[in-house]
């Protein structure tokens, strides 16, 4: 999941990777807020729209989380060095 802002000055670069992302059939959800400008996560809870963006945002990674600790035992047979 992305949340880039249309004044994003990287927004180009957000929405060529979800591009990318799509070719190569990679699950990803874009969603570009209008209202806010660049960091505008950075501004925590200090309103509610960024509350919620904020939110959302810690929910889907936990799901990483979760999914990646579901993962643990086969990441944990690949070693992780080169004798």
């Amino acid at each position: 999941m992305f949340k880039p802002c249309a004044r994003d000055p990287f927004i180009d670069d957000n929405i060529e990777f979800a591009r990318r992302l799509r070719d190569l059939k990679v699950s990803h959800h874009l969603t570009v807020v209008d209202e806010w400008p660049h960091g505008f996560l950075d501004f925590g809870f200090a309103a509610s729209d960024v509350a919620q963006y904020n939110i959302e945002i810690l929910n889907m990674l936990q799901k990483i989380l979760q999914q990646s600790s579901s993962n643990a035992d086969v990441i944990a047979s690949v070693p992780d060095h080169i004798d």
